[in-house]
């Protein structure tokens, strides 16, 4: 998609066009208008965009935590240990 931009400030009128090369009667042609008005400043900030650092917690638990997911290492314990017998 290309970067459109309007040089000047006020109405415009755009007749959008769009063709089925698939389907016949499905072609569509519709007016657009649209209001051209001065850019307003970006916001930087908002409450919304606030967010509290919840990795912090995470790292604080304890790390010799069972995980409901094996590591290779484990699996490759595992393995040793059955050719053991």
């Amino acid at each position: 998609m290309s970067d459109f931009r309007f040089i000047y400030l006020g109405h415009y009128t755009f007749t959008v066009c769009v063709r089925s090369d698939s389907y016949l009667g499905v072609d569509l042609q519709e007016d657009i208008k649209l209001d051209v008005q001065e850019a307003r400043e970006a916001p930087t900030e908002h409450p919304q965009w606030e967010f509290e650092d919840d990795e912090e917690e995470e790292g604080s638990k304890d790390e010799d935590s069972d995980d409901e997911f094996a590591t290779d290492d484990e699996y490759d314990d595992d393995d040793n240990d059955d050719n053991d017998d």
